[in-house]
């Protein structure tokens, strides 16, 4: 109490649980509409949002558990109208928020144009172009199909099948609804296409039932559209009825109206794959048996052209003594002529005698010039020598010794410079009967 006025007083706490127990009691259930601004994925699977319009902001919450029950998925900048109970916390600092349980697009308009952007960003991309769509192939040895386990979706498909061509279908069971469905799917498309897949599909059918604009929104997806762009395996989409389309439709490699027209386009028509072995069977035959009549025709056509074996060998039995006629009048022709021309050649052939006689006398005559030359020669060359014997002797050493020169050496080495020889060095002096060592004592 103070200055006597009766106000209660409340520990922080206390007041906090007060609050908390006025809100809660007072708003259960609300529906509030706001523009998504901040959008937070904790680790735990919760999801933390920011709702605000012009004036104001509101926390909000998604729990994990939650979570898979959404039709859609928020995103920063949508509109949308959520359904939850209003919460306070009062751990840290005061505040409250709301837990939502359902969230939805504020209008089918705002949906509408969600789809719509997302469609105009995707195309930009190119991967709703044609170009990029792969063949469905004519006879599948298996097919998978994307869609859930429960209804009458993968009955009527497998029903389909049995009725047209058995073939082989491996269910990868998916839901087919919900914010977790856009995930699961992509995880089914790469696990058909995954090379740890044993014996993979040749085609993919993705299939639901219909539904409303907001049922159909998993399948409105940007990841799961570029996830059915990288498939390797060719895609069947069947989304919903014949007026139903969502994203994925532009960008598998086939849209079909239901899923039992999905199962048709995967596999042929029984008998109608009997009528077309039989067609191509009789084409094949019709082919052979004309090529056999032809060749018949050729044949009997060739034949009237052959003779009989007699006449060809006395055909060739001429022609050969013809050949060989003709070789030896040629032959006799040749030998005539040549003969002629030798007989003329022979007159003009001097006696091999005379030419003998005559070039042994022009050899006699060579051998006698080729003597007196090289006498000549030899004379010359004898008469050189002994001059140049002479010179030798004259200028050699023996000879300058006789008249009264001497030899001096250093070394072995001859000096005959002065200035070659220093004091102290030992010289030695070659004389015509001796050899004296002297040493140098002084030098003038």
């Amino acid at each position: 109490m103070i200055d006597g006025i009766n106000i209660p007083e409340y520990e922080v706490t206390q007041f906090n649980q007060k609050i908390k127990d006025v809100v809660e009691s007072n708003f259960t259930y609300v529906r509030i509409r706001g523009e998504v601004s901040q959008l937070k994925s904790a680790s735990s699977g919760h999801i933390y949002l920011t709702l605000k319009d012009e004036n104001s902001v509101l926390n909000a919450t998604i729990w994990s558990q939650k979570k898979n029950y959404l039709q859609i998925q928020p995103e920063v900048g949508m509109e949308v109208i959520v359904t939850g109970k209003i919460s306070t916390y009062a751990k840290s600092i005061s505040t409250y928020s709301i837990n939502i349980d359902r969230i939805e697009l504020a209008g089918e308009g705002a949906l509408l144009k969600l789809i719509e952007d997302r469609k105009k960003r995707l195309k930009s991309k190119g991967i709703f172009d044609e170009e990029h769509k792969k063949q469905i192939p004519f006879l599948s040895s298996k097919i998978g199909v994307i869609t859930s386990a429960e209804g009458s979706v993968i009955h009527d498909i497998i029903n389909r099948v049995k009725d047209r061509f058995p073939t082989n279908i491996d269910l990868w069971p998916v839901p087919v609804q919900g914010v977790e469905a856009p995930e699961k799917i992509i995880e089914a498309i790469e696990g058909f296409n995954s090379s740890k897949y044993k014996l993979n599909p040749d085609v993919i059918i993705i299939a639901r039932g219909g539904g409303s604009t907001e049922d159909l929104m998993a399948f409105n997806d940007e990841k799961l559209a570029i996830s059915v762009y990288d498939s390797k395996i060719p895609i069947i989409s069947a989304i919903g009825h014949e007026t139903d389309t969502t994203i994925i439709d532009y960008v598998s490699d086939l849209r079909v109206a239901t899923p039992t027209a999905a199962a048709e386009k995967a596999t042929p028509m029984q008998s109608e794959l009997k009528q077309i072995i039989i067609h191509s069977y009789n084409r094949i035959n019709n082919f052979f048996e004309n090529k056999i009549d032809i060749i018949k025709s050729q044949i009997h056509n060739s034949s009237k052209f052959l003779k009989a074996p007699h006449n060809i060998i006395d055909n060739y039995r001429n022609k050969i003594k013809n050949i060989d006629n003709n070789f030896f009048n040629q032959l006799n022709y040749i030998y005539k002529l040549n003969y002629k021309e030798f007989s003329h050649i022979a007159n003009l052939i001097r006696p091999p005698e005379k030419i003998i006689e005559s070039q042994k006398k022009y050899l006699n005559n060579t051998i006698k010039e080729v003597d007196k030359i090289f006498l000549n020669k030899k004379e010359n060359y004898i008469k050189e020598l002994k001059k140049l014997t002479l010179l030798l002797q004259s200028n050699s050493l023996h000879s300058n010794l006789k008249k009264g020169y001497s030899i001096i050496r250093k070394s072995k080495k001859i000096i005959n410079k002065s200035n070659l020889i220093k004091k102290e060095d030992t010289l030695d002096i070659q004389f015509l009967d001796k050899l004296i060592n002297i040493k140098v004592k002084k030098i003038n």
